[in-house]
Protein backbone atom coordinates (compact mmCIF):
# COMPACT_ATOMS: atom_id res chain seq x y z
CA UNK A 1 0.00 0.00 0.00
CA UNK A 2 1.45 3.43 -0.97
CA UNK A 3 1.59 6.30 1.89
CA UNK A 4 -1.06 8.32 0.70
CA UNK A 5 -3.49 5.01 0.81
CA UNK A 6 -2.60 4.19 3.99
CA UNK A 7 -2.76 7.66 5.45
CA UNK A 8 -6.30 7.94 4.07
CA UNK A 9 -7.39 4.54 5.94
CA UNK A 10 -6.22 6.28 8.93
CA UNK A 11 -8.11 9.17 8.19
CA UNK A 12 -11.15 7.26 7.44
CA UNK A 13 -11.09 5.37 10.67
CA UNK A 14 -10.55 8.42 12.53
CA UNK A 15 -13.36 9.89 11.02
CA UNK A 16 -15.17 5.87 11.79
CA UNK A 17 -15.86 5.79 8.22
CA UNK A 18 -15.01 2.85 5.56
CA UNK A 19 -14.02 4.97 3.05
CA UNK A 20 -13.95 8.87 2.08
CA UNK A 21 -14.29 10.81 -0.69
CA UNK A 22 -11.83 13.46 -1.92
CA UNK A 23 -14.52 16.01 -1.49
CA UNK A 24 -16.05 14.72 1.66
CA UNK A 25 -15.75 18.47 4.39
CA UNK A 26 -13.64 17.41 7.37
CA UNK A 27 -15.56 19.28 9.99
CA UNK A 28 -18.57 16.97 8.66
CA UNK A 29 -16.56 13.66 9.15
CA UNK A 30 -16.54 15.16 12.67
CA UNK A 31 -12.66 15.91 12.35
CA UNK A 32 -11.88 19.17 14.11
CA UNK A 33 -8.61 21.02 13.66
CA UNK A 34 -6.89 19.58 17.12
CA UNK A 35 -7.69 16.13 15.40
CA UNK A 36 -6.45 17.61 12.13
CA UNK A 37 -2.76 19.24 13.77
CA UNK A 38 -2.59 15.80 16.27
CA UNK A 39 -3.07 13.57 12.77
CA UNK A 40 -0.15 15.91 10.94
CA UNK A 41 1.80 15.77 13.77
CA UNK A 42 2.05 12.24 14.21
CA UNK A 43 2.63 11.84 10.34
CA UNK A 44 5.36 14.18 10.52
CA UNK A 45 6.91 11.75 13.08
CA UNK A 46 6.14 8.61 11.18
CA UNK A 47 7.00 10.31 8.01
CA UNK A 48 9.91 12.21 8.52
CA UNK A 49 8.50 15.29 7.57
CA UNK A 50 6.87 19.15 8.36
CA UNK A 51 4.09 21.01 7.95
CA UNK A 52 5.35 24.28 9.49
CA UNK A 53 3.75 26.09 6.48
CA UNK A 54 0.71 24.15 6.76
CA UNK A 55 -2.59 26.72 7.12
CA UNK A 56 -5.00 25.02 9.10
CA UNK A 57 -7.92 27.29 7.47
CA UNK A 58 -7.10 25.98 4.17
CA UNK A 59 -7.75 22.31 5.10
CA UNK A 60 -11.37 22.00 4.47
CA UNK A 61 -11.70 19.07 2.50
CA UNK A 62 -9.86 15.54 2.19
CA UNK A 63 -8.17 16.00 -0.87
CA UNK A 64 -7.24 19.49 0.95
CA UNK A 65 -5.40 17.33 3.68
CA UNK A 66 -4.25 14.48 1.32
CA UNK A 67 -2.81 17.46 -1.16
CA UNK A 68 -0.81 18.86 1.97
CA UNK A 69 0.48 15.60 3.15
CA UNK A 70 1.46 15.20 -0.51
CA UNK A 71 3.57 18.22 -0.73
CA UNK A 72 5.69 17.12 2.28
CA UNK A 73 6.01 13.40 0.65
CA UNK A 74 7.94 14.58 -2.15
Amino acid sequence: MDKIAEIRSKLAAAAKKDSLADDDKLRELGLDSLDIVEMLLQLEEEYDIHFDDVDMSKLVTVKDLLDAIKSQLK
